[in-house]
């Protein structure tokens, strides 16, 4: 479970009163699309996620778009559309499946991730991209403000691409009556801590039994298509090319 979350929620025009916590997971709430417009969305550069100039970057496992039945982890900048955190609880997420939206309910608690006193802190959540979804809904609040609702498009099946809407919302539908789907689907980030002196690939931490460390593998390459943007120590991971190098 996330950290209480008090006060009225904006949603469609009008305050919501949200009692309780911020649920760590979704509950399997069927709820109606926002009256807003939704805005489709694109992956940016990382650069330009990172200095506020675009709200939201994603990154899958593989590196390839985000696509039905895979892993998604979603990051977000408040500091792009000036969505000042919360002092509590920072941003949170609220999103589902589809439309009408499906693992819908309270907002979601969002990992922080601080960056020193110059950048503002980003946020990230992931997502576990149930086989019948074909987009993913979403906005992000500081429990007063809004941001959003975006809208993140998927690849599905080739086998699956001409297949009508109803046979997507249904499957889907079956996919999250099962008990837990939803827990499973849209859940909090989480840091890989190593807390003891430790050696990964050629790097060695000295410090004995004064070491406690915060060390998190991956591709530490900004210009990679697999760049893990809270990877502290570099595994190896990063392709030999570039985009730099492919516009060439």
């Amino acid at each position: 479970m996330g950290p209480p979350l008090q006060g009225y929620y904006l949603q469609r025009g009008k305050s919501v009163k949200i009692s309780g916590s911020i649920s760590a997971a979704a509950t399997a709430a069927v709820v109606t699309a926002p009256a807003e417009e939704i805005k489709e969305f694109v992956l940016p550069k990382w650069a330009e996620f990172d200095l506020g100039k675009a709200p939201i970057y994603w990154k899958t496992m593989n590196g390839l778009p985000p696509t039905s039945g895979q892993k998604l982890r979603l990051f977000y900048n408040p500091a792009a559309n000036k969505l000042v955190p919360n002092e509590e609880f920072g941003i949170a997420f609220n999103g589902g499946f589809n439309q009408p939206i499906m693992c819908g309910g309270e907002p979601r608690a969002m990992l922080r991730k601080n960056r020193g006193s110059a950048d503002a802190p980003i946020y990230s959540i992931q997502i576990c991209i149930p086989k019948h979804a074909i987009n993913l809904i979403f906005s992000f609040t500081n429990g007063t403000d809004w941001d959003g609702p975006y809208r993140l498009k998927f690849q599905v099946p080739k086998g699956w691409r001409s297949k009508p809407m109803d046979f997507f919302n249904e499957g889907l539908a079956e996919e999250l009556s099962q008990d837990g789907a939803c827990e499973q689907a849209i859940f909090p980030d989480t840091n890989i801590v190593i807390s003891r002196c430790a050696m990964i690939g050629n790097l060695t931490v000295e410090g004995g039994d004064r070491c406690n460390l915060d060390l998190v593998t991956g591709c530490t390459d900004p210009s990679s298509p697999l760049y893990d943007p809270l990877a502290n120590v570099d595994d190896g991971s990063c392709p030999l090319y570039s985009d730099s190098e492919d516009d060439q």
